[in-house]
Parts: structure tokens; C-alpha cells; sequence
């Protein structure tokens, strides 16, 4: 079972704990492509925040940003979106008003505005990431409700567990629920987790199978890594799923392969054994 496609995570899997790309990994990612073996990076990252690491990778990349919400082209064309449609994204927003200072609508628009929270963010939740890292695409506003004048790529709710866990169960209890898809990210390390709200059906899973289609590739020839759950959808379509040795508990099902930590060049591993060495 030949490896034609190769769908990589980037937090907890190619990025190690420094939020690097080892050499191995990048000279295992020049050896696979060399080779022909096409390679996308899936990520929860909005595309902005994921751009410097793609970078970093030794040839042009396809991307699948958001969770599954866009796909871009290694040339950085759009060929796929699904986002939250605004009339959703607004019942969400309702049921979930107790979590607003948790609470981002992310945006596809360049500049400020792209990642909108009400003037009640505190720095505990992702306004203290966004302050840090994307300051000139922060907008605040004094309802984020008013905000929504196009659909939302998605909306977000972050920050320690013990503070957003609730809002799941508020959500499968709303009539919103039937037109949403819920995906976790955690990091119990950090005492963070990310809570993304997304139109039904949006997925890295699903994403991932529109971009192997439109390359012809066959699911039987792809190998996904990751280490999440936001993982889980691609981990289950790929034919061969390997997670990282750093996974988080639960993520992990019986026949799933299992590579070395992010520290320690999982990402090398798996391609050197599943690939290059196949």
C-alpha cells in the first residue's frame, strides 16, 4: 500500500513543545516529496497563524486551515469553503452568552476583524493570545451578535477547561444543535482546551477527502498524523492513521499505528518507516 499522500497536524505534531519544525522532520518531508509523495498540513490554525511554520516546509504545501473550513492550493488558491452560516453562527452566540468572554467569531477578511470578541474578553482566554500574536486582526466590540454581518468562518470558545467545558452541553441542548459539528482540542499540560462550532459536516476528515479526490488519490494511499481531537475525522479516513507518541488519551483506537513524541521528530519517524522504507 503505497503512501501517495501524506496529511500532517501541526500543534503537538510536525511543531514540537517549542513550537519548532526539527530538521529531521523537514529533510524526512523533502526526501518523501522527492519521491512524489504529495503533502497537505491540516490544522485548526486560521491560515494567517499557520503561514509561518508552511513556510518552513522545504516545498510548496496544500493547506486545510480552520479545521477543516478552508483548502487551499500549495499555489494559495481557495478551492473549498464551509463556514458557519451567520443565522447558526447567531443561535450559537445566544446560547452560549454566559461564555462571551471566552468567545471569538473568526473571519476570512484580511485585517482587523478577523478574529472579533466582545470588550468583556479577559486575558485568560484567547484575548491573551491574540494581544500576543494578532494584534492588527483583534476587533472588539460590545456584542459580538452585531458583529455577525457575513458567515463566520467559525465560532471559538477557549481558555482553561474548568471555564468552557460547559458550553458543549448547553449547545447539544439548543436548536442550533442539528446544524453544527463540535471538535476539542486540548492541552491538559497547559490547562487549555479550544471549543470550535462549526457548520455541520466541517471537518479536517472531511476537508482532507475533498482534497484527496482532487487529486485522485485513493484513501488506502494516505497517511495521516496528528495528535488530537480535532484530529479524528482524518485519523479515521486515512488509510493508514498514526498518531504521536505525545497523543492526547482517547484519541488513540485499536489498529492506529503510533509514532515517536513531536520532541523528539515523530513526524521523521513515521515517514521514514511508512514511507521511505516501505
Amino acid at each position: 500500500m503505497p503512501i501517495r499522500l501524506i496529511a500532517l497536524d501541526l500543534d503537538g505534531t510536525l511543531l514540537n513543545s517549542q513550537s519548532e519544525i526539527s530538521e529531521k522532520d523537514r529533510r524526512a518531508l523533502a526526501s518523501a516529496s522527492e519521491r512524489g509523495v504529495q503533502v497537505v498540513v491540516v490544522t485548526g490554525r486560521r491560515i494567517r497563524a499557520a503561514a509561518p511554520y508552511v513556510a518552513q516546509i522545504p516545498f510548496p504545501v496544500a493547506t486545510i486551515t480552520s479545521n477543516g473550513a478552508l483548502v487551499r492550493t500549495p499555489q494559495g488558491e481557495v478551492v473549498y469553503r464551509n463556514f458557519l452560516p451567520g443565522d447558526i453562527a447567531l443561535q450559537v452566540l445566544e446560547t452560549v452568552q454566559a461564555y462571551r468572554p471566552y468567545t471569538v467569531a473568526i473571519f476570512d477578511q484580511p485585517g482587523r476583524g478577523q478574529v472579533t470578541m466582545e470588550d468583556c474578553a479577559i486575558p485568560e482566554g484567547p484575548l491573551g493570545w491574540y494581544l500576543k500574536t494578532s494584534l492588527d486582526q483583534l476587533l472588539l466590540v460590545p456584542d459580538l451578535r452585531k458583529a455577525i454581518q457575513s458567515d463566520p468562518v467559525q465560532i471559538m470558545i477557549g481558555g482553561p477547561p474548568a471555564r468552557i467545558e460547559g458550553a458543549e452541553a448547553l449547545l447539544r441542548q439548543s436548536p442550533a444543535e442539528p446544524s453544527v459539528q463540535f471538535t476539542w482540542t486540548k492541552y491538559p499540560a497547559r490547562n487549555i482546551s479550544l471549543f470550535d462550532i462549526m457548520n455541520r459536516g466541517c471537518s479536517k476528515g472531511h476537508a482532507l477527502k475533498f482534497w484527496a479526490k482532487q487529486c485522485a488519490i485513493s484513501a488506502r494511499h494516505v497517511m495521516a498524523i496528528g495528535d488530537n481531537f480535532n484530529d479524528l475525522e482524518m485519523l479515521e479516513f486515512a488509510g493508514l492513521p498514526v498518531v504521536m507518541g505525545n497523543h492526547i488519551q482517547g484519541l488513540h483506537r485499536p489498529g492506529w499505528k503510533v509514532t515517536s513524541p513531536c520532541d523528539e521528530s515523530g513526524v521523521a519517524c513515521a515517514i521514514e518507516k511508512y514511507v521511505l522504507n516501505a
